[in-house]
Order: C-alpha cells, then sequence, then structure tokens
C-alpha cells in the first residue's frame, strides 16, 4: 500500500553500496545497500528486504532493526535493500514482472560475486507481492532462494475500499481496462480518474489496474479471493515462508480478521512450508514503528532464519 506522507527524524548510519549489472533496457547498473551488522565474523548468508510503494531503500524503519539481530546467527545474514526501478514514485511505471526480474538479478549478484550461501527474500506491504511473485519459478526461470518473510502483506484494492466509493472506484477500473484493451496500458491515468491516494505520483493504466482490480495482476491478499486462486499462489512455494502481518494494520478494513487470513493461507501451503513462527505483529501499524513491535518482529525474523 501507497503511504502518501511521512516524518523522518534526521541520523546517520554506515552502509555499503554494491553496483550490479542489471536487466535494464539502458544497460544502466542497480545498486543496493548492505547494513552494518553487529557481528565481528564475516556473513555467509543475506536477507534482501523488499519495500512496499513509495518505499526505496531505508523508508522502512524496523530494516536497520533486523539487520542487528540476523548477523547475530551462526551462520549470520547481512541484509540488503535494492534500490528497483519501481522505488519510490517509481512504482507507477512498474510491475510485478519487472521487479522479479530485477531482484533475480541481484540475487545472482550475491551468489555469484558475493559467494552467498542462503537468500531470503522479505517484503514489507508490496513488497510481498513481490515476493509471491519471485516465488513463481516455472513463469520466470529466475534464482531460486532459500525462504520468504511477508511483513504488511494486504490487498490493496481493499484498502481502498473504506476511501473511494464503490462506483467511483469500479468507474476508474474500467477507465484503466479499456485502455489496457486498446494496447496503450502503458500511458498514464489522468488525475480525475485516480483515488486521492494515487495522485502525488504518476500511475500507468496497466499498475492502477493491477493494484485496484479484482483479479490484477497485485492481488494476492484480498480476503475474497476465492480457494482456487488462493490454493494456486499458497500451494506454489517451494521454501519456507515466514507471515507476520502488523496487528493494528490501518490499510486493513475493520471487518476482515488478519488471523484467520492468515490461517487460511498456511492451510493451502505445502507441509513444513508455513513457519509456526507466523503471527500478528502485536500493536503494530503498517511499518511497524513502534520500537517494541520491531523488537518483536526482528526477533521472529532471527528465528525463521535460523530454522531454515
Amino acid at each position: 500500500m501507497y503511504l502518501q506522507s511521512t516524518t523522518f527524524m534526521a541520523h546517520t548510519f554506515p552502509v555499503t553500496v554494491h553496483e550490479y549489472p542489471s536487466t535494464r533496457a539502458d544497460g544502466h547498473p542497480m545498486y543496493a545497500y548492505e547494513h552494518e551488522v553487529s557481528s565481528l565474523a564475516p556473513t555467509r548468508n543475506a536477507l534482501v528486504f523488499i519495500g512496499g510503494l513509495g518505499d526505496g531503500p531505508f523508508g522502512v524503519p524496523y530494516a536497520r532493526t533486523i539487520a542487528k539481530k540476523a548477523g547475530l546467527g551462526t551462520p549470520g545474514y547481512s541484509v540488503f535493500e535494492v534500490r528497483l526501478s519501481s522505488s519510490f514514485s517509481g512504482f507507477g511505471y512498474g510491475s510485478l514482472a519487472k521487479d522479479v526480474k530485477e531482484i533475480s538479478a541481484f540475487v545472482a549478484y550475491l551468489r555469484k560475486t558475493l559467494d552467498k550461501d542462503k537468500i531470503v527474500l522479505m517484503g514489507h506491504s508490496t513488497g510481498c507481492q513481490d515476493c509471491m511473485e519471485y516465488a513463481d519459478y516455472e513463469k520466470y526461470g529466475n534464482e531460486r532462494v532459500g525462504g520468504l518473510i511477508l511483513q504488511g502483506p494486504v490487498s490493496d484494492r481493499e484498502a481502498l475500499s473504506p476511501v473511494v466509493d464503490a462506483a467511483v472506484l469500479k468507474g476508474y477500473v474500467e477507465y484503466a481496462a479499456a485502455r489496457i484493451a486498446e494496447g496503450r496500458g502503458d500511458e498514464m491515468m489522468p488525475k480525475g480518474r485516480l483515488p486521492d491516494t494515487f495522485k502525488d505520483s504518476p500511475l500507468t493504466a496497466y499498475r492502477f489496474h493491477s493494484l485496484a482490480a479484482v483479479g490484477g495482476d497485485d492481488d494476492y491478499f484480498s480476503s475474497d479471493l476465492p480457494d482456487d486462486k488462493v490454493a494456486a499462489f499458497w500451494g506454489r512455494l517451494q521454501q519456507p515462508v515466514l507471515i507476520v502481518p502488523s496487528g493494528k494494520d490501518e490499510y486493513v478494513p475493520a471487518p476482515i480478521d488478519v488471523g484467520k487470513l492468515v490461517d487460511r493461507w498456511k492451510s493451502f501451503c505445502k507441509p513444513g512450508i508455513a513457519s509456526d513462527l507466523s503471527g500478528l505483529i502485536p500493536g503494530a501499524n503498517h511499518r511497524v514503528d513502534d520500537g517494541s513491535a520491531q523488537e518483536w518482529l526482528a526477533g521472529r525474523v532471527a528465528g525463521f532464519l535460523a530454522s531454515i
């Protein structure tokens, strides 16, 4: 889900910048940022953090908290944040498919250049959609990973339902669908045909439809998805997955019981795939701003990494 405004405190912290070959058509390299870890021993494994709509490296507060815990294991994990072409306001031009190709290029760099052993993807918000899409190895033939962590998985279309009249939203989605049918899916949506949430960032007809339409490419976590869809998404997972939604996520409409939704997702996973450490982060908002909630999350992540 897209966050319109956030207040940040000024501070500094050390990172290592990695430049690596990308899949971009212009051949321009891409960049990732490695957090400093607490361990003095070299880390053999990597946790790749992927933010949500409007996020980019260092845009989600708890990544550094996780980095401090993840580096303490034996063997430890380094935490990396990737600047995708869809980072920050670039999400409006992007797609999950494009993200998967760029993430796979970074996973290949970690494995072949940095000689990392186990590589785990962690998504926040729409980054969780990237993780679920990444798991479709048959579709993409992408670099495989050793596990997935989903924090704050929410349905974008359900998040819009309390703030946009249903008939109005339906009209926006139909407009986008018509542009796609005309072969104009890469054209920008007029501001007058976008919810206020998205009016500060350019958004193609394709990406808006992907986020807001029933069955759009981003529609992984809606509570009303039929069983066959849910079974297809979660049944194809071949690696362990930790599911940690926020306990008080402001983007989840009140009627939805997230605990029951997580149980439903887990029920469609193959045996041994869904981690028993999965659960709602107590008292956490969407971004897990609270310090104690961050510590709870970091503990669950560290436990999961140690278990796989």
